[in-house]
């Protein structure tokens, strides 16, 4: 199920990784005061990590380690997973369609199709899918302190409570979570 022609993986790598870049700089660059947003956070790193990776599989012929592709998706699907869940606050039209939904079933397509299967060596590199939300919301956390502004309501600790928001932060974790441990399960069969 896994394309294997090398060159046609790094060219669909790096085609995914430049819509992801370019849906990024059409929707956030008219409003750069919301590039604070985990949408044009995570929409960056995907793609500069995709073309980063077709690019190194061009010049060395070497994959990045496929937990890296499983954290991609990870991230794309807390995105989606949000969106969907929030759609009354969310845009789904021009750029915000791509941002939103479109990428990351680009990002799901990828991990099905290039991302060579079989190869996440422990159970325990799944629990690398959680670092960037981390990091991510702790920047959250404390920009919304600092600033007032925490950027999502489902957030906001001020109107919700720290344990609200504690509990929200816990169940959506351990449903990605669950999501990456499946997706890890059915790269070993698939291996």
């Amino acid at each position: 199920m896994v394309i294997k022609n090398i060159k046609l993986q790094a060219l669909i790598k790096m085609g995914i990784g430049g819509v992801l870049l370019f849906s990024v700089i059409w929707g956030y660059f008219p409003i750069p005061n919301h590039m604070n947003e985990y949408t044009f956070l995570s929409n960056t790193i995907e793609g500069l990590a995709l073309i980063c990776s077709g690019i190194l599989l061009l010049q060395k012929r070497k994959h990045i380690p496929t937990f890296v592709d499983l954290c991609l998706v990870i991230l794309a699907f807390i995105m989606l997973g949000i969106c969907i869940t929030n759609y009354q606050i969310f845009g789904f039209d021009g750029p915000y369609l791509f941002l939103h939904v479109i990428n990351p079933l680009l990002l799901l397509l990828h991990w099905i199709f290039i991302t060579e299967k079989g190869r996440i060596q422990s159970p325990k590199h799944v629990l690398a899918v959680l670092v960037l939300p981390a990091l991510y919301i702790t920047f959250l956390l404390i920009f919304g302190r600092v600033t007032g502004n925490y950027i999502y309501p489902v957030f906001d600790i001020n109107v919700l409570g720290v344990f609200n928001v504690a509990m929200f932060i816990c169940v959506v974790g351990l449903a990605f979570l669950g999501v990456a441990y499946i997706l890890y399960f059915i790269d070993k069969k698939m291996g």
